[in-house]
């Protein structure tokens, strides 16, 4: 939280989506980042069929003090950067997961990042 913003003012995000919608709770989120100027470059969609992960990407990197300043987010929403695994698969990027509910949101991680694999608070 930035300084000058009470908790009051900001508004709570869900622990959890609805049964109609798995990530209802994290469409604020994605609708705060678009009136930011960041777009969708693909919508949500279900990455693993086994544990039914869905994942929404990110045009540019998510506007993560603006983030802290609107929302409060439950502990289960984390936001953290990722290097390319030891294989050399996966990209480097940013990720605000529900981990409770295996779901996400990626973005590309911005230039003044270090691609490793770190936890930015929320």
């Amino acid at each position: 939280m930035s300084a000058g913003t009470p908790d009051d003012a900001r508004v709570p995000i869900a622990a959890s989506g609805t049964r109609e919608n798995a990530h209802a709770h994290l469409d604020p989120i994605v609708a705060a980042e678009r009136s930011w100027g960041n777009r969708i470059t693909k919508d949500w969609h279900i990455v693993d069929h086994h544990f039914g992960d869905w994942l929404l990407t990110l045009e540019k990197p998510f506007h993560v003090d603006r983030l802290r300043e609107t929302f409060v987010f439950p502990g289960t929403i984390r936001l953290g950067t990722y290097a390319r695994r030891s294989d050399g698969s996966g990209g480097v990027r940013m990720c605000l997961g529900d981990q409770l509910n295996l779901m996400g949101i990626e973005a590309p991680l911005p230039a003044d990042l270090p691609a490793v694999n770190a936890e930015i608070e929320l």
